[in-house]
């Protein structure tokens, strides 16, 4: 057998510390050999203590090496001259690996490059860590359930709502419920009402989480009733609209777009990490709102594809769900939608998560001062006249104009027009109310709204 360094083969005299490196890059480079008891020239010169050595071989494999890469690696020997060689066959391992005693640092994970084992910058390491996250997971649809006592009464009824036909003879079958095996799978189990993960919208006093306001939870229920009550909550409760006057005009400004934030929340829900219990979250500050999820683009979409609106979520059948009860469109629109209000800046990538945050757009009382008249269409002739001092949301507003013209709408009628809930209604008429801005004159069956000027 004749000896020769190459990219795929590397040679030591003697066991030493480097040994270790030359393993790590191969596991993250290529399959390939390594030679212990033979010279750099290719003269093999032989192993003393021949098991000692191999029991210290196996000893960096399993202790001094993360992620245990034992399945990628066998030890043997050759016998070649008159001298024994170990041989240290290597292939290419399904993640990214990396010294124990220095982590995942430029010090701990190398790949190999020509002859030589080179430290990986850090660019390199969190590509790779990103990509080893991809790397044969099973999916939603795959995972069993812990439970298989699952009922669908609120998924039923919210396809019904949106316009999707339940055939109950068909159900797990046409939304992919069950697993290959027949049992309810982990997506069955979003879908269903035991559904025990929570939503969380957390409010923060200022521009950090050193002083928190409140916590909402949504969920423990069928996981698109919690993602639309809290997509809710946030467009109306915490989307202020504030008010100014420009030349006797009132202009009213949304603290966000609330398209952009409809498209990075449903896109959360998309490529969230499903298979774990840590559910997506937002967050907001007096200066933003941040939406983050867990998981990562999937291996074959780019950031550049995703920022383009390439569509491939990381949860299909979830999101083929959401197509079907339009909640998305799965057009590519979603994504370039927030770019184009918020630019890319507002999307960071995170070695296990995706974060997007959108600044609120605080109204500059000076600069409006100083505007000439020029002002939109939509705010030219606004019906209402709410104080200016008096902060409503896009859905109180909404309210106010249709009481404006028909003073005795009710709960209902006013649920159905603007298309959500009545408790959503009820909670937004209360705070009307407490605000001074409506009064209810007579019983809720024969009376009528006053709003107040």
């Amino acid at each position: 057998m004749v000896f020769q360094e190459t990219e795929k083969a590397e040679l030591k005299r003697v066991l030493n510390d480097s040994c270790v490196k030359e393993v790590v890059a191969f596991l993250n480079t290529m399959d390939g050999t390594i030679y212990i008891g033979v010279e750099d020239d290719g003269t093999p010169v032989g192993v003393n203590n021949l098991d000692e050595v191999l029991r210290n071989v196996a000893d960096i494999i399993t202790a001094q090496i993360l992620p245990n890469p034992q399945e990628f690696i066998k030890i043997g020997t050759v016998y070649e001259s008159g001298k024994q060689v170990i041989e240290v066959s290597v292939k290419k391992g399904n993640g990214l690996y990396y010294i124990k005693k220095y982590g995942r640092s430029s010090a701990g994970c190398y790949i190999r490059v020509g002859t030589s084992a080179r430290s990986m910058t850090e660019e390199q390491i969190g590509k790779r860590y990103i990509e080893s996250l991809n790397i044969t997971k099973p999916t939603i649809k795959e995972i069993e359930s812990d439970r298989q006592d699952l009922s669908f009464e609120q998924f039923k009824y919210l396809l019904n709502f949106y316009g999707v036909h339940v055939n109950d003879s068909a159900f797990d079958k046409n939304f992919n419920l069950k697993n290959k095996a027949g049992l309810y799978n982990r997506l069955a189990f979003l879908l269903s009402d035991q559904n025990d993960i929570s939503i969380k919208v957390v409010r923060f006093k200022g521009k950090d989480k050193s002083e928190f306001i409140s916590r909402k939870e949504f969920g423990y229920c069928c996981l698109i009733k919690a993602m639309s009550n809290s997509l809710e909550y946030v467009l109306d409760i915490l989307n202020i609209v504030q008010t100014e006057i420009v030349n006797g005009v009132r202009v009213d400004t949304p603290y966000f777009d609330e398209d952009a934030f409809r498209e990075a929340w449903i896109n959360a829900i998309c490529h969230h990490d499903w298979t774990q219990d840590t559910p997506p979250a937002v967050y907001a500050f007096d200066d933003r709102i941040e939406i983050i999820s867990h998981g990562l683009l999937k291996k074959d979409l780019t950031i550049d594809e995703f920022y383009s609106g390439v569509s491939k979520p990381v949860n299909a059948d979830l999101a083929k769900i959401l197509t079907q009860m339009h909640f998305i469109e799965q057009s590519g629109r979603g994504i370039p939608t927030i770019i184009k209000k918020y630019g890319k800046g507002v999307f960071r990538f995170g070695t296990s998560f995706i974060e997007c945050v959108i600044p609120y757009n605080i109204v500059d009382k000076n600069k409006m001062e100083e505007m000439n008249g020029t002002l939109p269409e939509k705010v030219q002739n606004v019906p209402v006249n709410v104080p200016v001092n008096v902060p409503v949301n896009k859905t109180q507003r909404k309210i106010l104009e249709l009481l404006q013209a028909n003073n005795n709408l009710t709960y209902d009628n006013l649920a159905v027009t603007l298309n959500v809930n009545r408790k959503t209604i009820m909670r937004n008429i209360n705070d009307l109310k407490n605000k001074n801005l409506i009064h209810r004159i007579g019983s809720d069956k024969s009376g009528y709204w006053e709003i107040i000027e």
